[in-house]
């Protein structure tokens, strides 16, 4: 059997910029496909980074914030995390999310790599961290637009939240999946 062509790059004839959406900046791109030669207009959102804090105390339990999510339209449990600041370092960035999203810092911090949120159509990665020894050192410092609460969960807590689908954002997932094993399905079978 013959080896399929390896995918090949689609020439971008000419780029148009929409009007800005916020944090997104839609970009219309004219490309052509290189396996038949027909054009297409592809939409990309052009985005800042992303990171997302991955929070443990002494003790080992999770870190969590609860805020309400407009796309779902309702309350959603997520790690703390945010925009990286043109300029900012994602590391830089996390330790600022943590800070004003839940008041607390940590004593160590561990890079987990980074993933691309939605390659179809975002030109950003979203930079996930592991921070260790958390404790409380401040007030929150929200932004005008947040409103959360902080959340502790042990382990087993944090699994059954998964389970239940009640945790289900697919950015934090990939985060804690790099610390955890997330496999189990049964809330008892945790720690």
């Amino acid at each position: 059997m013959d080896e399929p062509d390896p995918i090949r790059p689609w020439p971008v004839l000419k780029s148009e910029r929409g009007q800005s959406l916020g944090i997104f900046q839609p970009r219309w791109d004219h490309v052509q496909n290189p396996r038949n030669g027909h054009p297409m207009r592809a939409l990309v959102l052009e985005a800042p980074q992303w990171v997302n804090v991955v929070a443990r105390d002494e003790a080992g339990s999770f870190l969590l914030v609860r805020q309400w999510r407009f796309g779902i339209q309702a309350p959603s449990l997520e790690i703390p995390g945010g925009a990286v600041n043109r300029g900012e370092e994602p590391l830089a960035a996390g330790k600022r999310e943590l800070l004003e999203e839940t008041g607390c810092e940590a004593t160590s911090w561990t890079a987990l790599g980074s993933v691309s949120p939605n390659p179809a159509i975002h030109d950003n990665r979203c930079f996930h961290f592991l921070a260790e020894g958390v404790k409380q050192v401040a007030e929150l410092n929200l932004d005008p637009g947040e409103d959360l609460e902080s959340v502790w969960l042990t382990e087993t807590e944090l699994l059954a939240q998964i389970t239940e689908q009640t945790l289900d954002h697919a950015l934090v997932l990939s985060a804690l999946a790099r610390v955890i094993d997330l496999r189990v399905t049964d809330p008892g079978q945790g720690d």
